[in-house]
């Protein structure tokens, strides 16, 4: 195993190198989604077996024996996220086993690799119920809500007006009355992303606003609650294409 870490409460992710574990039958406690790095293998479940190979994601329901055969134990590496029940089961099902290939797969290898790099737990948080709503099964209950527009209006208003302050999903559930899977499903439809991802994109907008005025760049991370300077150029570059110090210099010409 090359590591196993907490993301947060009941959410453990893995990454495994030549685990001989993996040809025997065994059973998780908890949902499994992830994908292979490196190698192929036959996956059997139920008495079918499957046939995957690198770039392929899988989805495993909690409590379904399964066997991985990998062709070749040296060449063998895959990563695995494990989900406790509790966390979601209320909101959303996984009952069945899936393969996922294309763009399905890939979707599934970005959500994992962003919860591998974001530090702030609630944004990891946003990113894990994503995941859960894309992937999950459809024909779940949704939390009722008395207007869940004006709910959704609510989050996006207090985002706005609170840019500078740390904001979590449990304030959120707070203030619109939805619960947390609801609030994700809901502002994404309206929004595109999730709360998290607004956020910190609102920030982002401030701290070109805020160099337009000749702020100093330190002074805005400061302000704005970025981790260094070096994650404000990464997120500016991202939704600008230029880094702040280009946008500085495009000003003065």
């Amino acid at each position: 195993m090359e590591f196993s870490r907490s993301i947060i409460e009941g959410v453990e992710i893995k990454r495994c190198r030549n685990n001989p574990h993996a040809y025997k039958p065994h059973v998780h406690k908890e949902l499994s989604l992830g994908y292979i790095v490196e190698g192929s293998t036959g996956l059997t479940m139920n008495d079918r077996t499957i046939h995957y190979e690198s770039g392929d994601g899988v989805i495993i329901p909690p409590l379904m024996t399964h066997r991985c055969a990998p062709n070749d134990i040296n060449h063998w590496v895959y990563v695995m996220l494990f989900i406790d029940p509790g966390y979601y089961s209320d909101v959303v099902s996984f009952s069945q086993a899936k393969k996922l290939t294309g763009n399905q797969a890939r979707q599934l290898i970005g959500f994992i690799e962003q919860l591998l790099i974001e530090k702030i737990p609630d944004t990891l948080e946003n990113i894990l119920i994503e995941l859960l709503l894309e992937f999950g099964e459809k024909g779940t209950i949704e939390t009722a809500a008395a207007n869940t527009s004006d709910s959704v209006q609510t989050i996006h208003d207090y985002i706005v007006n609170h840019a500078k302050d740390d904001i979590t999903l449990d304030k959120l559930q707070q203030i619109s009355g939805l619960n947390k899977f609801s609030i994700i499903r809901n502002f994404k439809k309206l929004y595109i992303t999730t709360p998290a991802a607004y956020h910190l994109q609102y920030r982002v907008a401030e701290a070109k606003r805020l160099l337009s005025k000749g702020a100093d760049v330190f002074d805005i991370c400061e302000e704005l609650r970025f981790y260094d300077q070096a994650h404000l150029i990464r997120e500016f570059k991202k939704m600008y294409g230029i880094t702040p110090g280009t946008y500085i210099e495009q000003l003065k010409r």
